[in-house]
Parts: structure tokens; sequence; C-alpha cells
């Protein structure tokens, strides 16, 4: 079915079509993305940094009309939506194919991507090549992700690194706690928080991501007298994540704030995170609803049928008969 609908420009009177939209209706909104320059901008007049993770095309929407400054596809998902139990667990092709999917949801919302575990540690050819392959998703994936060691131990990543930002690839690094190496690192625990020289061996490394090219760091569960240190100390944005109010950005996992998870409740979740609501809860009451309206014979009603002319209806009965 199409209509006409009367839309105004200044004093103007404007007619386009619209088509009436069924339970599946694409828009194509042209939107202009942020980029690093955009972000790098905000940076340096001071402006505080969001940035929220998506898992697909719904949640990236989500986030999208928050006007977010990035959305991060974080291998996050593998816990908070696709039933593994660890990061580690994540296919790279699976992985891939989330990616694609939060990309097709139009917004400003600049897209950083993670590099899940095993996309780069069996060889820097093979990890640049995954890198490559990442960014030809779709043009608005504009940078990577990678979780990082120490400098003084974990050389493999760091140059790994060096290797992207030598070939002009985008690369936000990831220190302090790192789901990824969880398990080399004792589980999840509060990293730079032990001795003077834990503090001093994060703060080398931030400071060494930022010499090879980084264009930003994000710091995962650092006390925040440390995170604000490191942050006043670099010439890059810091994102934080349980890493206080001292670095240039913020960013959530999106079911962790949302209260999206089944498994999620207030008493599992991680010290740094704030939760703003319990979708879960409410998307199974509703469910429920719906489930006792059908049994009921509630649902559908007359408003959410499509009706006959009365004359249609006559001639199929005499035609049957």
């Amino acid at each position: 079915m199409f209509g006409l609908k009367k839309y105004t420009f200044g004093n103007k009177p404007l007619t386009r079509f619209f088509k009436q939209r069924y339970s599946s209706h694409p828009v194509n909104n042209n939107v202009r993305s942020l980029t690093i320059a955009d972000i790098k901008d905000k940076y340096m007049n001071g402006m505080p940094l969001t940035m929220i993770t998506a898992y697909d095309y719904l949640t990236a929407k989500w986030v999208q009309e928050t006007q977010s400054d990035m959305l991060l596809v974080g291998d996050s998902m593998a816990m908070t939506s696709l039933g593994y139990t660890s990061t580690t667990e994540l296919p790279f092709e699976e992985f891939k194919y989330h990616v694609a999917s939060v990309t097709r949801a139009s917004g400003s919302s600049m897209i950083v991507v993670d590099m899940p575990f095993g996309s780069f540690e069996q060889s820097y050819s093979y990890g640049v090549a995954n890198a490559i392959e990442l960014l030809k998703i779709n043009p608005k994936v504009t940078s990577l992700k990678i979780e990082c060691g120490n400098h003084d131990r974990d050389h493999y990543t760091i140059g790994f690194i060096r290797e992207l930002c030598e070939r002009g690839i985008p690369v936000m690094s990831h220190i302090g706690l790192t789901p990824q190496r969880a398990n080399s690192l004792g589980g999840f625990k509060v990293q730079g928080n032990q001795s003077a020289n834990d503090i001093l061996s994060l703060y080398n490394t931030a400071k060494y991501l930022q010499k090879i090219g980084c264009w930003s760091i994000l710091m995962e569960c650092i006390p925040y007298k440390v995170a604000t240190f490191i942050t006043e100390n670099l010439n890059i944005p810091t994102i934080g994540i349980g890493a206080g109010n001292g670095t240039n950005g913020q960013v959530l996992v999106i079911s962790d704030m949302l209260g999206l998870s089944p498994d999620n409740n207030l008493q599992s979740l991680p010290r740094f995170v704030k939760n703003y609501d319990q979708l879960n809860s409410v998307a199974i009451k509703n469910l429920k609803i719906y489930k006792d309206e059908v049994e009921q014979k509630k649902f559908p009603s007359i408003e959410h049928s499509f009706k006959l002319k009365e004359t249609i209806w006559k001639d199929f009965l005499d035609l049957i008969k």
C-alpha cells in the first residue's frame, strides 16, 4: 500500500511516498559516523567520551539511538548473549557474523571491534589477515580493540599491535584486567593494586602503547588513582571500565547495565557496573501475559485482525456452493 504524506521544509510543502509498515520494515537513514578525529576533538576539548557494547542489530540500534560516541562489538557477547562460559570459546566466524549484524544499524556511533581470543595469537601474519578481515566486513568498522598484557612480559601482543599500527590499522589497546587472559592473571581480579612495581608496569605499558601508535587505551579494573595518573600522563584518550571517574571516557556492557542476561542478578554484577534497569524480568513478565492471553483466547482480538469486505466473502461462499 502506498500513500502520500505531506512535510514542510521552511515554508515550502514537501510530499513524499511512504509504505505501510508491517512487523519488519527497514528504514534507510544515511547518518555520518563519528571518526577517530571526532573522538580526539572531544578529548582535546575535555568532553567525556561514551562507549556502550552491542552484539546484534537490535542492541546496536539501541546504542545508535543514544548517539553514544562509540559502540564496541565486544567478545563479551560470548557469555552475555551466546551462552558460552568464557570469551575464549567464541569462534571467529561466529564473531564476524555478529559484527556484520551490528554494522547494519544506522547511526553516528563510531564502531570499535574486539579481536577475539585465537584470532591473532598464532602468528603476526595470521593476526594481520584476520584484522583486515574484520575491517573489511563493513566500512563502519573504524578501529580494533586488542587485549594486551604488560609490556615487560607480553612481548608478542605488543609486537602484534606495533605491526597493525605500522600498517595504518587503528588500534585501541586494552590493559589491566584482560578477560582473554583471566587464567594467567589468577581470575577476574583488580590489577595494579598489589605493589608499586605493579603500578609502574601498568604505567609504562600505557606509555609504550601510545609510543607505538595506539590512538586510545581502555583500562579495566584498575584502582581509580592509578587510572587517573595514567590518563593525566598520556596524550591519547583513555576509556575506563571499573577504573573510576578520572579517565576520559567510560564503557559498560549493555546486558549488565540493562539487565538483559537471564543469569544476571544485582548481587552477581561486578562492582563497577551500574544497573539502570532489569529488562530481562520485564520481557519475561510480558511474554507470560502474551502466553496467558493466547491460551484464554483473548489475543488476537478483532483490532489485531485484517478485515475482508462482506461482498467478497459472500462471493467466496457462493463459489464453494
